[in-house]
């Protein structure tokens, strides 16, 4: 009994110890999962977080890619700037870090850090000062072990040689803002980086930019740098490329000085044979330099809401009544139409024409007479073209406006185009009803007036549609793109075709009368007259319900050859023949006979001829 109860006991005892030591294997077998689960199968994710602990990847933004103009004048470059930084994972405490900051730094951003989901780079910094003088950054240097996550960086700076002139064209970068960063964040974009805003720089942002380069630092176990991480070299950003404008800078300093101090207006001269923008001017402008330092809250204020504008581009922009130079386009649809010949005379003008009971007036009292079309657009007679306009009616007249590219974009590759307003028989329907509109619109719309609206950049066009005879060449500012890998250039392509709708007889005819207009006895654009040359052109003064009449002036140059095709405006200036017309001629004198004064290059002496 003693035996078998001993044996019982001993059969009991191994099978409790068989029980623990399989739970033991199990732990075992459990443990040796999860190290091979985190040693082997997630091995390189934690080797990476790991890493990532002690390697800070700094990115290195890209050099912007240089403009110059079509001789090769250097206009937009970069220069070193210091930039202070800070990388918020590694900051414990950021409000006493930006207190202590704020003691030598003016912060303008109190609350720095937007999130963002930044997984390319997990230590990308936060900008909190551009453009900061050096002894602050030997103070952030000195006290690195007291502001971990703190640091400073070179970065490219962008510098407008030419200050205001060509701002309009050259547009600015600023500070990338939360809506584009959400846009283009997978390009490689940071919160902080510069982005073209306006002009050339935002509409070729994508040749400009560039690929951005990596730095590797090794951070101690508090985020402080050891170092550049051994074994690791940096990777070099790619510059943007560079580009090249059909500006010429000389000829857009001319055009920029011909308006006088407080004028505002629009200025466009383009190359009409191959729609190249020679000059493009809007008036008041800005420095672009403003947004390549620190803009202060102030600063931007005062732009802003400036009552003049500065940062609008007029010349492609806004939109006004053309007047008179718009009886060019009446007279070549009722020419094509057959309502008129050359030698066709309507009633005599005594200074007024009667139409219901409306009284609609000549710009001469006295009136001119009866003249052909040739005649009255020399004299710009307002009373031969009400006549001519009532025979052609709304839509007839709208159709011709339309065969000129008026009333739609001209597609110049700059940003904020307007299309200008073109009314018909369907847009007086849709404003005021079926039935509810007298057809005397069209009296104003033939003499420029009415609802009617145009762009400078459509005038120059227009005017270089008549004096090519019949060619249309989309208008642009890029000349060409710098390849990186050698000095070639891609010209860019360009739409160029003919106005099939006008005959090159009619056409002809507008020619010769713009001819006369400037160098007749009794033209109205004598003062655009220069000797040697025949110049085409067009006065307008055209009125403006907020105040005075704007003055016009649309032209070109030489007439046998045309190329140069201009159009200027003066707001609130009064007479076009008066005013706008001698600022076309200047402009076209600097260009035909290179009459370019000594200028200073923006803010350095020069001797080059500018």
């Amino acid at each position: 009994m003693r035996t078998g109860s001993y044996q019982g006991r001993r059969f009991y005892v191994e099978g409790k110890d068989r029980t623990v030591l399989w739970g033991i294997i199990v732990l075992f077998l459990l443990l040796g999962m999860r190290l091979f689960s985190l040693q082997v199968i997630k091995g390189e994710h934690y080797l990476q977080i790991s890493e990532e602990n002690r390697i800070r990847l700094v990115p290195i933004e890209a050099p912007r890619g240089l403009i110059f103009d079509r001789n090769g004048t250097l206009l937009v470059e970069n220069f070193p700037s210091y930039t202070v930084s800070i990388l918020p994972q590694e900051v414990s405490n950021i409000d006493a870090t930006l207190e202590r900051l704020g003691s030598v730094i003016d912060l303008q951003r109190p609350q720095p850090v937007p999130l963002h989901d930044r997984r390319s780079f997990n230590f990308a910094p936060i900008k909190l000062k551009r453009d900061v003088s050096f002894d602050i950054v030997s103070y952030v240097e000195e006290h690195r072990l007291e502001l971990p996550g703190v640091l400073c960086q070179v970065e490219p700076k962008r510098r407008y040689n030419c200050g205001p002139a060509g701002a309009h064209v050259l547009g600015y970068t600023g500070e990338i803002s939360e809506r584009e960063l959400k846009r283009y964040y997978a390009r490689g974009y940071l919160s902080g980086w510069a982005i073209g805003k306006e002009g050339v720089e935002r509409s070729y942002e994508g040749d400009l930019k560039g690929s951005n380069g990596l730095r590797y630092l090794e951070v101690d176990a508090r985020g402080r740098e050891v170092g550049l991480l051994a074994g690791k070299d940096p990777i070099s950003p790619v510059p943007g490329k560079n580009l090249h404008l059909t500006i010429d800078i000389r000829l857009q300093r001319v055009a920029e000085e011909v308006f006088e101090e407080g004028w505002i207006g629009a200025l466009v001269a383009l190359d009409p044979q191959t729609g190249e923008i020679l000059a493009m001017v809007s008036k008041p402008a800005f420095d672009p330099n403003q947004f390549s330092a620190v803009m202060t809250a102030e600063n931007w204020e005062k732009i802003y809401t400036d009552p003049c504008h500065p940062l609008l581009n007029r010349a492609v922009s806004s939109s006004y009544p053309p007047g008179s130079t718009l009886k060019i386009l009446t007279a070549a649809a009722g020419l094509e139409v057959g309502l008129i010949s050359t030698k066709t005379r309507f009633q005599p003008c005594t200074g007024e024409m009667k139409f219901g009971n409306r009284v609609f007036h000549c710009w001469v009292p006295e009136g001119h007479g009866a003249m052909t079309v040739r005649g009255a657009l020399i004299q710009s007679c307002d009373v031969f073209f009400y006549q001519l306009g009532q025979r052609l009616g709304v839509d007839t007249w709208s159709q011709y406006a339309a065969f000129f590219g008026l009333g739609n974009t001209m597609g110049i590759d700059l940003g904020g185009e307007e299309g200008g307003l073109v009314p018909d028989s369907d847009y007086y329907n849709r404003l005021l009803g079926k039935r509810k509109w007298s057809p005397n619109v069209i009296l104003n719309l033939a003499v420029g007036q009415g609802e009617l609206l145009v762009t400078p950049l459509q005038l120059a066009v227009f005017a270089g549609i008549i004096g090519t005879e019949g060619t249309w060449c989309q208008p642009h500012v890029l000349k060409g793109i710098e390849l990186s890998q050698s000095n070639a250039m891609i010209e860019k392509n360009v739409l160029v075709k003919h106005v099939p709708e006008v005959s090159k007889e009619t056409l002809k005819t507008m020619k010769k009368a713009m001819v006369d207009v400037v160098n007749s006895t009794w033209g109205t654009g004598k003062a655009a007259a220069i000797e040697g040359v025949a110049v085409g052109g067009k006065t307008g003064t055209s009125q403006n319900p907020h105040g005075d009449d704007h003055a016009l002036f649309m032209c070109f140059a030489p007439a046998d050859d045309p190329v140069i095709a201009l159009a200027v405006i003066v707001e609130n200036g009064g007479k076009g023949g008066r005013v706008a017309a001698p600022l076309a001629k200047r402009v076209i004198e600097a260009y035909l006979f290179d009459r370019y004064e000594e200028k200073y290059v923006y803010g350095q002496p020069t001797t080059e001829k500018f």
